[in-house]
């Protein structure tokens, strides 16, 4: 009889492991203390992402607009960027993805819009992965 019990109970452990492992990699995912930002980009797109993306990028701009040091311009609880909303949503992806993943345009112009967005907010694309 205890055999069995000590059998459900590892078995139950093994199961508790698990899932306390899967509740820390979702966590870590979800991020639970990240402040979610509402952006009016332009008055045409909406976006809405982590304050943590927009200040991932130490010294840029939008780290220090979203310091919660600085009053910002909102829309309906939508704080309001007077920028091109496409560009701004690739910039927003790129920032996403950690810098590692450089976005691909379908033109000449789409890229040069984008890199004078990494300009305008004093973001620096050191970490361009298609440039090694």
């Amino acid at each position: 009889m205890q055999n069995k019990m000590n059998e459900k109970y590892a078995l139950i452990k093994i199961e508790r492991d698990a899932w306390e492992a899967e509740k820390d990699e979702i966590s870590s995912l979800v991020k639970l203390d990240s402040e979610v930002v509402s952006l009016n980009i332009g008055g045409n797109v909406h976006i809405q992402t982590e304050k943590e993306v927009l200040r991932s990028v130490p010294n840029s701009l939008l780290a220090k607009m979203f310091s919660d040091m600085h009053e910002l311009k909102k829309i309906n609880e939508e704080v309001f960027l007077d920028r091109d909303g496409k560009t701004f949503e690739t910039l927003v992806n790129y920032l996403r993805n950690e810098r590692r993943v450089f976005p691909e345009f379908n033109d000449k112009n789409q890229e040069n819009h984008f890199f004078k967005e990494l300009h305008y907010w004093k973001i620096d694309s050191h970490n361009r992965s298609w440039q090694e």
